[in-house]
C-alpha cells in the first residue's frame, strides 16, 4: 500500500461527496479530528471499521499487501457464505430436523 490510511480514507469521503463535518458527524468526532484522522499513517481498527460503515467501504482490503492479495487470488476451491431466507411449514420444518438434520434451534 502506497498511501496511508488516512489518505484513503479522504478519497472516499470525497468520493461519497460527503461533508467533513457531516463525515465528522457520523463517527462521532469533531470537525478537527476528521481532518487529523486524513493525516494519520496508522489507525485503530475498531475506528476503521466504523468509518468503513460509514462510507460503505472495506478498507482492510486495500491494507494487503500485494502478495496477499495474489496469494487469495491464486487459492483453489474458494468458498463463499450466502444466507438464505426462506419459508417454511412446520411440516417442512420437521422434516429437514428429523431427515436432514439441517436445523439448529
Amino acid at each position: 500500500m502506497n498511501k496511508k490510511i488516512g489518505q484513503l480514507i479522504r478519497e472516499r469521503v470525497e468520493a461519497e461527496k460527503m461533508e467533513v463535518t457531516a463525515f465528522a458527524k457520523a463517527i462521532n468526532r469533531e470537525r478537527s479530528n476528521a481532518y487529523h484522522i486524513f493525516n494519520r499513517d496508522n489507525i485503530d481498527i475498531q475506528l476503521l471499521k466504523e468509518i468503513g460503515q460509514v462510507l460503505n467501504y472495506d478498507f482492510f482490503q486495500d491494507l494487503l499487501s500485494d502478495e496477499t492479495r495474489k496469494m487469495f487470488m491464486m487459492k483453489k476451491g474458494v468458498t463463499k457464505k450466502v444466507l438464505v431466507e426462506v419459508e417454511l411449514t412446520d411440516d417442512e420444518i420437521e422434516y429437514l430436523k428429523i431427515d436432514k438434520k439441517l436445523i439448529n434451534e
